[in-house]
Parts: C-alpha cells; sequence; structure tokens
C-alpha cells in the first residue's frame, strides 16, 4: 500500500498499524519502524494515529473489541470522508484538514462510548482506575486495574500507566518546562519541543528528556529503581542531586541512549548503567546482511553496532585475522554475540552500558 496520503485517522483503521501499536506485532513493528524512517515528513500523522489508538486500547478495558472497533468504523462512516480517498490525494492540504477533524471526532466519539459504557458497569470497576484532583491543579491517575492504561496529555505526550501505579500530571504544562510525578512503572512517549524539557519525578530519581520513548520504574517495595531508553537520549541524575531551577545543565546525570538502563541501589545511593535485558533493534538490518561468509569480524561487529545502537569495543589489530561464517539472522543480541565468540575464541562483557569483546586473535600458529 501507498502510505504517503494515509492522514491520522486512516492509519487507525490499518490493520497492519493497529498489529503495531496495540498488539506489538514483531513483523508490523519491522515494517512501519522503517517506514517511519523513510517518510520522516509523516512523523506527525503517526503521532497523532498511536495517541488516537491508545485511546482506543484504554476504552476497551470497558468496551468489548469488535463493539468497539464496529463503532470507530460508524463514525468514519458518519464523517463521510473515508470513501474519497481518491479525490482527496488530489488535494492534500484539504485531506490533512479533513484528518484533524475526523480525529477530533474519532476521540469525541470514544469519549462518549467510555462514558456511555462505564454508567453501566458497577461501581467497583468504575473506581478501578481512579482520577482525581489535588489542591494544585494537578491531576493524580491511579490504575487499578490489572492492565495498562494510557493517559494522553496536554502536549501530545503519551503515558501507558502499569498496573499499581500513579502519575501526577497538570492539566496544562509551564511554558519552560513538562514535569510529572510517578509512583510505580510507566512507559512514556513524549512529544519533540527543544524549549520545554519535560521531567519525570520520582521519590529516587529525575529523568530529562526533550523527545524520546522510555520506561520508568520506582516502586517503593523494589530495592531498585530504574529507568530504561526505546529511542532518542534521556539524562538520569538522582533526586538527592537535582539541580536548582535555574542551572540544569550544572547536573549531567547518566546519559542513556537506546537500549541501555540505568539502575539507581536505593540502600547504597549509586546510579548503575547497563544494557536492557531483551535489546530491542534500532535499525532493521534484512536478513541477508546477517549472513557471513569468511567476513572479517570487525565488519560483523559494526553490524550489529547499527542494529541494537549500542557500542562495542575491541581491539580492531589483534582481531584483524578473525574472520566469521555463520548465519546470525533471527536471532537475539546476545545469543549473536555467544555465537560470533565461540568461533572466534572470544569472550565479552558489558560495562556501563557497552560491549567490551576480549580475544586473543586468530593468527595459524
Amino acid at each position: 500500500m501507498n502510505y504517503r496520503y494515509y492522514t491520522a485517522t486512516d492509519f487507525v483503521t490499518d490493520p497492519s498499524f493497529r498489529s503495531w501499536i496495540l498488539e506489538q506485532d514483531s513483523s508490523a513493528a519491522a515494517f512501519w519502524e522503517n517506514w517511519m524512517k523513510e517518510n520522516p515528513d509523516r512523523r506527525e500523522e503517526l503521532d497523532e494515529a498511536r495517541a488516537l489508538l491508545y485511546v482506543l486500547a484504554e476504552k476497551e478495558l470497558y468496551v468489548g473489541a469488535e463493539e468497539l472497533d464496529g463503532r470507530v468504523t460508524d463514525l468514519l462512516a458518519h464523517i463521510g470522508g473515508h470513501t474519497q480517498r481518491t479525490e482527496t490525494r488530489m488535494r492534500p492540504a484539504l485531506y490533512r484538514y479533513w484528518g484533524i477533524a475526523a480525529s477530533i471526532c474519532i476521540v469525541t466519539g470514544l469519549s462518549w462510548l467510555g462514558y456511555r459504557s462505564m454508567e453501566t458497569k458497577p461501581a467497583s470497576l468504575r473506581a478501578a482506575a481512579s482520577v482525581h484532583e489535588n489542591t494544585d491543579g494537578h491531576v493524580v491517575r491511579f490504575n487499578r486495574t490489572m492492565k495498562p492504561v494510557t493517559i494522553l496529555l496536554e502536549d501530545s505526550s503519551v503515558v501507558t500507566l502499569e498496573p499499581q501505579s500513579e502519575l501526577t500530571f497538570p492539566e496544562k504544562f509551564a511554558p519552560e518546562k513538562r514535569e510529572v510525578y510517578l509512583k510505580g512503572e510507566a512507559f512514556f512517549q513524549i512529544s519533540h519541543n527543544p524549549e520545554r524539557p519535560f521531567l519525570v519525578k520520582t521519590n529516587e530519581l529525575v529523568t530529562r528528556v526533550l523527545g524520546t520513548s522510555f520506561t520508568v520504574r520506582s516502586f517503593e517495595k523494589d530495592r531498585n529503581a530504574s529507568v530504561s531508553v526505546i529511542t532518542g537520549r534521556v539524562s538520569v541524575y538522582s533526586k538527592q542531586d537535582e539541580p536548582i531551577a535555574d542551572a540544569p545543565e550544572k547536573v549531567i546525570g547518566v546519559v542513556l541512549k537506546p537500549n541501555q538502563r540505568v539502575l539507581f541501589d536505593k540502600q547504597e545511593s549509586r546510579l548503575m548503567k547497563v544494557i536492557v535485558d531483551v535489546p530491542l533493534r534500532v535499525r532493521e538490518i534484512p536478513a541477508a546482511s546477517l549472513v557471513f561468509d569468511e567476513a572479517p569480524v570487525k565488519n560483523v561487529f559494526k553490524t550489529l553496532e547499527k542494529e541494537y545502537g549500542i557500542e562495542l569495543f575491541f581491539n580492531e589489530e589483534l582481531l584483524s585475522d578473525c574472520q566469521l561464517t555463520a548465519n546470525i539472522s533471527g536471532l537475539p543480541m546476545y545469543e549473536q554475540l555467544d555465537l560470533i565468540c565461540r568461533i572466534i575464541h572470544a569472550k565479552y562483557e558489558v560495562v556501563d552500558g557497552q560491549v567490551i569483546i576480549h580475544g586473543g586473535g586468530c593468527k595459524a600458529d
């Protein structure tokens, strides 16, 4: 399909896009992540569609998936623009305005559906995901359910709040910064705005970002608090090192890149940077490019760096005679490293969120 002409509402109704966002299907994720890289100018429509689907996912807690899917289709049909795709391709400006209007209608319709369905539920279920406003005008959202709850903030950032977790946020962010408070665990997808840094505060940590996606976990019962980065970069520092408001540059903290994670030991008040347990591909490498036939091992390591965005350090001179013949496609990163190191008689270790390769070389006796 030619997705170039799609608006947010078209993406919402596309089965592949929905599988990626709602079901986290790996094959769909590979396609859409690659499509985003090839079509960066369509990022706004994708972000809008993502937010709409997160609203949809939240409403599915109270409305059956099939029923809700039918209601979305009915809403689109009622708007009347869904069948006019051929005509609107000739008028992209008009098409964009229709997409915005349709998005508003969908959100309004979904909110109405959620409200109506909530009215018919027992009081105990209606209180499952509690919302209240405190005295300083902040909204406090506590997830009492057994599944994640999605929250759309006023700057279009999206927060997926895990069970037994609480998020406190203002109805409208301050002009100079965006600040929320978390107890528990949540996944953040932050809208990019260099002029307004986004801060996630917990009892132990402060995470500072401009626009990225990451997970913060800080339950009182856990020994460690943690921050894991999916895309972009974040700076993490302990609450005791929180800088004064007018000089945030004085505290750099630990800078995290994709697939890196920082652990904060509450007892020792110590930050430690590691690699996430299951690194995700930041760039989709064709399977054929991961099948090597007497390839210099340094080229293999550089391919892995591109695939996962993680730096691999090794002695190029020492391993200059090492060649690899192997198929590492379809394997997780750690299994790829295990296989490579077995073949070239080397070992690896993870230090400060990076991989260091140790080997004696491959020169013949």
